[in-house]
């Protein structure tokens, strides 16, 4: 699902004019933007009275200026497109009736009629419009309730409000403070600060938990099919969570998730705790560094858990693709890290919102379609069958073993070695030498560090012409300027030569 998918046809073309003006510098004649939305002069000038319109609304924060033939874009500083966009999402009416359905749990459809300000043939082409988007999530309205199974309804919702970021919703004193504790308590237990990214889902997740008990809408789990969506392995799954209810991470979320519903005279579900520890699972809310982990770690073994099996076929791929290569152990944890919450993600959840406008797939597309990557899926595909079911939801998993397949080759990729000599007074060369490590950082293929005269270098960069520092590398780099840009263009070529050599 695309996050644009959202928006009405009139708000996809306005959102693709200031797109367009952007790219342009801001200012462009009626002629180009006409031939570039292939548009009649009629619609863009309905679609441009739209837009000023907007403007007037946002307080200044962007302006359109339409004169006879040319139209000017401008913006504060501190506004971005990213912000008009997911105000005209929050008003359009398919993410009016998704937030009614949130808000609610059951939509009056004359009412809403009226307060959108459409009429019912009208909203009933946007349900079934809806409906092909949400089929993605396993989610369907119908007779004007959202069904499908709890988590992926959370999982949608928590989805959904990430990337629309509706901050007046998530901002006190719209936010119960006991919501903000609660975080703050699961945070505690976890033993290391969550992102900020994490931290938003929780409190969007744990909103959703007491609005739907509020409403009385949460069905009941043992009539509901395994917690997982992806049906690869249930065995493993069932022991997986029958262990995960006997961690010490169970009893201390138990506890806080107790207190919380309590609060609220709420009844506990007995598999709301694994709801919420699968969404953490799936969702990256758990932190790289926290102690959890290992028990985690602990669980997967004893369950012989397929995300296990995974990660293995990844790096015994890996190896057979770079033999005699090994990752450090703070690459490896990170790596190990990054494929579980992808394999936790695809195996738990169904569905995935693009939160880009227009995301540019060339890079991305030649990665994942490169003969290593697609060896390994086919490889997976012929495998475990059952794992890639969807080809909406699998591309999101290979793309996204594509970008672990990438950092891999970064991190055994052999770098080039640059020793830096700077002579001058000791702040200069303090200064100086920094700056230009810094610079040769910038590249995945060098690595710098000051010059050690024990050690011998691919390359040696200096403000001294030196035999003896020329000895000490295969290539001397002479530098004419400390910060000249010739010396940044010509280092440029001379790294890329060395590495390409």
């Amino acid at each position: 699902m695309r996050k644009f998918d959202l928006l009405e046809k009139l708000e996809v073309y306005q959102i693709d004019i200031l797109i367009y003006l952007s790219n342009v510098g801001g200012t462009t004649t009626k002629k180009e933007l006409l031939r570039h939305l292939d548009i009649g002069n009629y619609f863009l000038s309905k679609l441009l009275e739209e837009l000023m319109t907007s403007a007037k609304k946002s307080n200044d924060c962007f302006s359109i200026e339409v004169n006879k033939h040319t139209i000017i874009f401008q913006t504060k500083p501190d506004y971005s497109l990213h912000t008009l966009y997911n105000e005209l999402i929050i008003h359009a009416p398919k993410y009016t009736i998704l937030e009614e359905l949130l808000l609610c749990g059951t939509i009056d459809v004359t009412r809403l009629c009226e307060k959108i300000g459409i009429s019912h043939s009208t909203y009933f082409r946007k349900i079934n419009e809806l409906n092909i988007l949400l089929n993605e999530f396993d989610l369907t309205i119908q007779n004007g309730s959202l069904l499908g199974s709890e988590l992926q309804i959370r999982f949608f919702y928590v989805s959904l409000y990430s990337v629309t970021d509706p901050k007046h919703q998530l901002k006190a004193p719209n936010v119960d403070p006991r919501i903000y504790e609660t975080a703050n308590h699961i945070q505690q237990l976890l033993g290391s600060p969550m992102s900020v990214l994490a931290r938003k889902k929780l409190i969007i997740y744990l909103s959703l938990l007491k609005r739907r008990n509020a409403q009385k809408t949460i069905p009941d789990f043992s009539e509901l099919e395994p917690f997982f969506n992806n049906k690869s392995d249930i065995c493993s799954q069932k022991r997986f969570v029958n262990a995960l209810k006997n961690s010490r991470l169970f009893k201390k979320i138990n506890e806080t998730l107790g207190s919380f519903l309590v609060y609220y005279s709420f009844k506990m579900p007995p598999d709301e705790i694994i709801l919420l520890l699968l969404f953490m699972l799936g969702e990256d809310i758990i932190p790289a560094n926290s102690h959890c982990l290992k028990e985690l770690d602990l669980i997967e073994r004893y369950s012989r858990f397929f995300i296990q099996t995974l990660n293995n076929e990844f790096f015994d791929f890996m190896k057979t693709c770079y033999p005699n290569t090994c990752l450090n152990n703070y690459h490896r944890s990170t790596l190990q890290y990054y494929l579980n919450s992808i394999s936790y993600r695809h195996l738990i959840f169904k569905g995935h919102i693009d939160s880009y406008w227009e995301l540019n797939y060339t890079e991305q597309e030649k990665t994942i379609h490169s003969e290593s990557i697609q060896h390994f899926v086919n490889y997976l595909k012929e495998k475990y069958p059952v794992i890639f079911v969807d080809p909406t939801h699998d591309t999101v998993l290979i793309t996204k073993y594509a970008h672990a397949l990438s950092f891999y080759e970064e991190c055994v990729k052999i770098k080039i070695s640059v020793g830096i000599f700077i002579e001058g007074d000791l702040l200069c060369k303090k200064k100086f030498t920094d700056q230009w490590i810094k610079y040769v950082g910038l590249n995945t293929f060098a690595e710098a560090g000051p010059f050690a005269p024990n050690q011998f270098y691919d390359l040696v960069i200096s403000n001294v012409d030196c035999s003896y520092l020329k000895k000490r590398g295969k290539y001397f780099f002479f530098l004419t300027n400390y910060n000249e840009k010739k010396d940044f263009s010509d280092l440029d070529q001379l790294l890329y030569k060395i590495y390409s050599s």
